[in-house]
């Protein structure tokens, strides 16, 4: 079996339109969306997910942990609705990157360089 923490994979997950949003407020429903749809990977999984930015000048992006190496994605049709509209990188966990995303998406503070937008709202999905 491995360690415990060998069980889970860190991904990141940045939404691929961002120049498709618009008013804040939708964006966030495309995120409680999301979450409504994947409502029974709530045992296997955990995310932040972050809206930076502000009306017509916003990015949605998010750290997810998955049970296993795998994205499950692909395990059930109804999963894939939102899958394909994120670019999603695999993260070591050991890595100075992987721990700073944590840090930031997990407590919603920090510079969060990598986006280039203020910090507007974020969702827990658990």
């Amino acid at each position: 079996m491995g360690p415990y923490w060998a069980r889970w994979s860190i991904w990141y997950a940045e939404y691929r339109y961002p120049e498709e949003l618009t008013q804040t407020f939708m964006s966030c429903n495309l995120i409680t969306g999301m979450f409504q749809r994947l409502d029974k990977l709530r045992k296997n999984a955990f995310a932040s997910v972050i809206l930076f930015g502000t009306n017509n000048a916003s990015s949605i992006s998010g750290v997810w942990v998955f049970r296993g190496q795998e994205l499950a994605f692909t395990l059930c049709p109804d999963w894939q609705v939102d899958y394909e509209s994120y670019a999603w990188r695999k993260l070591d966990p050991d890595s100075a990157e992987c721990r700073a995303l944590v840090k930031e998406y997990f407590s919603w503070e920090g510079d969060f360089q990598h986006v280039g937008k203020a910090f507007n709202q974020g969702k827990i999905f658990k």
